[in-house]
């Protein structure tokens, strides 16, 4: 994981762009954003900069940026691939290769249709390189506020990039650790490999000493398999999005097991209408809603009641949003 394990994969030019690049700044590095024979773009937080060859930072184009050649660009989607398109086509026709060090990278490109079904892809014009970090205990302030005295069922909230993952990562690795003296079992259904960066058989992230992990099962075939052969006290998923997923944990805490699970909202009037979340808290299972405000050093604990409140609330009656934070 994290930047030391991409650099290899990149050209001569980006690397050396990179470590001309202050040490404060490639510790906020989110993102390295790769376009065949376009310039090359680094993303710090939910900004984007050019960049130039002596390693500028630049909040506007400039004729100066830095721009990846279209040789460059293949020598880099060649390593990343580790010089086997075949080994990786699997997941190029989802979107993303996986990188030595479990690192995910997202790919664009044309589709190959055959059967009605992506058989494989082609034209690939777009890296971008997702700079994975493990932040250590970020969790814990939520553990001490819910898990002392109790063990509930959470949805984890954010913009897009609003540090969910990163939440859901140490979160899984603190309640398999041991906290709070108990070593729970703990299951990520990892639809995506971003949570735990499995590769050939090696987990990269620290996800806990108790910790089983699916990779690449879609979400609600994981839950199931989780929760039929792996007797999980908690799965993990990280943005759900569909119906049957929801189906699938509700058979889940049937069982009698509790769930920590992500979902993309902006704002609480978003999370309030957003449809996915009202079928989650219809399941009458889930007490807490985590909603982060500013990556994972702010953040808000909703009672699940309220919202539901909200939620039902006479549609003509003025909108006001009541929450409790802890």
């Amino acid at each position: 994981m994290g930047l030391k394990n991409i650099v290899p994969s990149l050209s001569d030019g980006i690397k050396s762009i990179i470590s001309a690049l202050p040490n404060e700044s490639i510790k906020k590095l989110n993102e390295i954003r790769i376009r065949k024979n376009k310039p090359l773009v680094l993303v710090f937080g939910n900004n984007c900069y050019f960049i130039t060859q002596n390693g500028k930072l630049l909040n506007h184009f400039s004729e100066n940026a830095y721009k990846v050649s279209s040789d460059e660009f293949e020598l880099i989607f060649r390593r990343l691939s580790n010089y086997s398109v075949h080994a990786v086509i699997d997941n190029l026709t989802k979107g993303f290769i996986i990188a030595d060090g479990g690192n995910r990278v997202g790919v664009s490109s044309t589709a190959v249709i055959k059967d009605n079904c992506i058989s494989s892809v082609k034209d690939i014009t777009s890296l971008n390189i997702r700079i994975s970090n493990e932040i250590k205990d970020c969790s814990r302030p939520i553990l001490n506020c819910l898990y002392v005295n109790d063990f509930p069922s959470i949805i984890v909230v954010s913009p897009p990039s609003g540090g969910k993952t990163t939440f859901l990562r140490d979160f899984s690795r603190l309640l398999s650790n041991g906290f709070n003296n108990i070593y729970r079992k703990v299951v990520i259904v990892d639809e995506r490999n971003e949570i735990a960066f499995k590769d050939n058989g090696n987990v990269f992230a620290d996800v806990g000493l108790n910790t089983d992990v699916l990779t690449g099962f879609p979400k609600n075939k994981g839950i199931e398999i989780a929760v039929r052969t792996l007797s999980p006290d908690i799965v993990v998923c990280d943005e759900i999005t569909t119906v049957e997923e929801v189906h699938a944990m509700s058979d889940g805490f049937l069982s009698g097991v509790k769930f920590a699970v992500s979902v993309h909202a902006s704002s609480k009037y978003e999370l309030i209408n957003k449809k996915i979340i009202r079928e989650l808290i219809d399941l009458n299972e889930f007490n807490y809603i985590v909603l982060l405000n500013d990556y994972t050093n702010n953040f808000e604990i909703l009672e699940v009641s309220e919202i539901r409140s909200e939620m039902y609330r006479d549609s003509s009656s003025k909108y006001v949003f009541n929450y409790s934070r802890f």
